[in-house]
């Protein structure tokens, strides 16, 4: 049998199994809360393998192993940045965003500010942002499934969007939890055959650090072959604020049975991500380095490329297929946050509601699947058409959503004077800060390039949400009472 026969068994396997979880879960959508939030049903050890899923993801195994491979010390901010990222929702906001039951980023946004307005810009940053993160996404499945069933890689892509756009639209949250669980175990399947392989092709930790200095001088070092020490630092913040508003780790926070199983899940999916990052990234990126390096085009090949080369056919179509269903755990918690933001922040709530024009609630579920085809689509065909180094990506994604959240998020969660008007002017001038550097960036204009994106964006949010909160007036009584004084896990 060939390894594209065998690659095609093994994830024709996967796909049954993820279709069956997208019906079952179909069938127990009843209403908004079960779409979206499942229900608010789950506890801390269903919690933590789900926020695990959604972290260590294909592209971000993808992308890390490239990443390390290209550029060498540097992988390593991640793990700092992940650790400080996670204590910052773990203080200050795990619990508030689970008590006032929301069910989504812009559900906070409005119901903190009381603006109409701020809910459905919110709602826009989420779905363009999500486009962003998907093209990666997209793009790093596609890899991988060209590997694992000898395909195309147009046609890997389009298999692989197909497949989540499925079992999102039809299951929802629910759907996306216990398919999260399933792809965490073919994940880590994958990533603990290949450690032996690994270890005996390139040597263990040190040995690989070792070697891959002689192959690329200054690999091992902070900065690692290329980096100056400024893009380091912005880098750096780029993951800090990326990990304290990453979409898909507080989408779980919402699905909390209450704020206590919120607060113990974060602390260990923390610990075990780490153990993660150094493996899954740092390592693994070393020995690509190493072993295959030389036989790849681009960086984002290192990982099947690497799984090739110290796996036989079935052992490495495990892998694969691991890696593979690892970027649907990601892809799908945003695919199901833009239907969320479109259907439920934009079109009810922003200006259904306050214009008295009543739905039922199975026209939200039905624009909300809508917008998930479509959204998807978008985002297959961005992709299609982008060449752009994976994590690069993600990096803009993320710089965008951090320039616009995280200020409003830190400051409304944790000071009572915070005012509307200085979250909007905080969240709209980071975005589009952000988004006009990015731009510079991408057209490679010399002054711009130095410094990423999000530098800037956030430099221009902190100074309005800090420069008009003073000079303006705070949201309404009943509004603070909500957030500094009663306690809502008694009422969700």
């Amino acid at each position: 049998m060939t390894p594209s026969a065998i690659g095609l068994l093994i994830f024709g396997a996967y796909l049954v199994a993820i279709v069956a979880i997208g019906i079952v879960s179909g069938r127990q959508q009843k209403n908004e809360a079960d779409l979206w939030v499942a229900g608010r049903r789950f506890g801390t050890t269903i919690m933590t393998l789900g926020m695990m899923a959604a972290i260590m993801h294909g592209g971000s195994i993808l992308s890390g192993v490239a990443f390390a491979g290209a550029f060498g010390g540097v992988a390593i901010l991640p793990l700092m940045s992940f650790a400080l990222g996670f204590l910052v929702i773990l203080l200050f906001f795990a619990r508030k965003l689970r008590e006032i039951g929301a069910c989504t980023l812009p559900d906070y946004m409005g119901e903190r500010f009381d603006s109409h307005a701020l809910r459905a810009f919110s709602a826009f940053v989420i779905a363009a942002s999500s486009i962003v993160y998907l093209i990666a996404q997209i793009l790093g499945m596609g890899l991988i499934l060209e590997g694992l069933l000898g395909f195309r890689l147009e046609w890997s892509m389009v298999i692989g969007t197909a497949l989540f756009i499925f079992y999102v639209a039809l299951g929802g949250m629910l759907a996306i939890i216990w398919t999260n669980i399933l792809q965490f175990m073919f994940m880590w399947v994958g990533l603990i055959i290949m450690m032996p392989a690994v270890y005996k092709a390139a040597g263990g930790f040190t040995t690989v650090m070792q070697n891959v200095e002689q192959v690329a001088p200054g690999w091992t070092s902070v900065t690692g072959t290329s980096w100056s020490w400024g893009y380091l630092l912005s880098w750096w913040l780029v993951w800090f604020v990326a990990y304290s508003t990453r979409l898909e780790l507080l989408t779980k926070v919402f699905i909390a049975r209450d704020s206590k199983a919120a607060r113990y899940a974060l602390p260990t999916t923390c610990l075990l991500v780490c153990i993660f990052i150094l493996y899954g990234n740092l390592y693994l990126g070393g020995a690509a380095r190493i072993l295959v390096w030389d036989q790849i085009a681009v960086p984002d090949q290192a990982f099947p490329a690497l799984s090739a080369s110290v796996l036989g056919p079935l052992a490495s179509a495990v892998a694969l297929t691991g890696i593979a269903s690892a970027a649907m755990s990601t892809t799908d918690s945003l695919l199901l946050l833009s239907g969320a933001a479109v259907a439920r922040d934009f079109l009810r709530k922003s200006i259904h509601e306050p214009r008295g024009i009543v739905r039922d609630e199975s026209y939200y579920l039905r624009v909300s699947r809508l917008t998930i085809v479509v959204i998807g689509a978008v985002s297959l065909a961005a992709a299609l058409n982008t060449p752009v180094l994976i994590l690069a990506i993600v990096s803009y994604a993320v710089a965008m959503v951090g320039a616009t959240f995280f200020f409003p998020l830190l400051f409304g969660l944790t000071s009572p004077r915070t005012t509307p008007a200085a979250a909007a002017a905080s969240a709209i001038g980071g975005l589009a800060i952000t988004t006009v550097w990015t731009g510079f960036t991408l057209a490679e204009v010399p002054w711009a390039v130095t410094v990423h994106p999000i530098v800037p964006g956030m430099a221009l949010s902190l100074a309005l949400i800090v420069g008009l909160t003073p000079i303006t007036s705070p949201a309404p009584t009943r509004v603070l009472e909500r957030f500094f004084a009663t306690s809502h896990d008694s009422q969700n």
